[in-house]
């Protein structure tokens, strides 16, 4: 364009958009009013697409992800239903994309289960569901972003965590053992092997020392947040 000795543009000047009083107590309703009248004169569909779809779509690339923009999700939207951050949802991307997605960005029940160290049982297969709201069998980043944020919103969310920490640590020492944890799971996924039971247990130990401390079974619910049901019996189904 600049190396050309005439260029010519059309400039379209908008009419002023004022804020109502609603609009002057929040910024972004105003904005919302200013971006619709933007796309309406563009005559292009308007979206909540924002910086953090950009850091989701550089991560996607450095993952070396297929189709990297199927992983944008309008981070605006998800932000305002959920209030999570762009850097939350980059590390739900992280883990999704341990779970060998396809070209089409969709992952199967296997991988999930695989990283997540579930066992194939009514209770995994129900959190799968929960997800694959599409009913196809497989799921995408969107899905998976929006049920992990959705169980994360909740309000009693961390206190559930707790509750469960509590729970699985029996004897009261401030850690739980793999006896413990195995105890846990005979409950939520029955028939577990001493190698799932040690899988999960290597998951939860966040800082990996050998022990899952209170900080590292927090820590690790807040990253996988559908995991709260295997480690909480009180929340799965009898």
């Amino acid at each position: 364009m600049f190396t050309q000795f005439h260029n010519f543009m059309e400039v379209e000047y908008l009419p002023v958009i004022y804020p109502s009083d609603t609009q002057k107590q929040n910024a972004v309703r105003l904005s919302q009013k200013t971006s619709h009248a933007i796309a309406t004169s563009l005559n292009v569909v308007q979206t909540s697409h924002s910086y953090g779809d950009l850091m989701l779509l550089n991560r996607a690339t450095e993952l070396k992800l297929e189709n990297p923009s199927n992983y944008m999700v309008e981070m605006a939207k998800v932000a305002s239903l959920f209030h999570i951050s762009s850097l939350e949802a980059v590390r739900y991307l992280d883990t999704f994309s341990s779970m060998n997605p396809d070209s089409s960005g969709r992952v199967t029940l296997h991988d999930f289960l695989r990283v997540l160290r579930l066992k194939p049982c009514t209770l995994s297969k129900g959190i799968f569901g929960f997800i694959d709201v599409e009913k196809a069998g497989s799921i995408t980043f969107r899905q998976f972003l929006f049920a992990s944020a959705h169980v994360s919103a909740q309000p009693l969310f961390q206190q559930t965590c707790e509750l469960a920490f509590s729970h699985c640590d029996t004897d009261g020492d401030g850690f739980i053992s793999i006896q413990e944890l195995g105890d846990v799971l005979k409950h939520t996924m029955p028939n577990s092997n001493k190698e799932e039971i040690q899988g999960m247990y290597i998951l939860l130990d966040e800082d990996k020392d050998q022990r899952i401390s209170k900080v590292d079974f927090l820590s690790c619910l807040r990253r996988n947040p559908l995991l709260i049901p295997v480690v909480a019996p009180i929340l799965s189904p009898t």
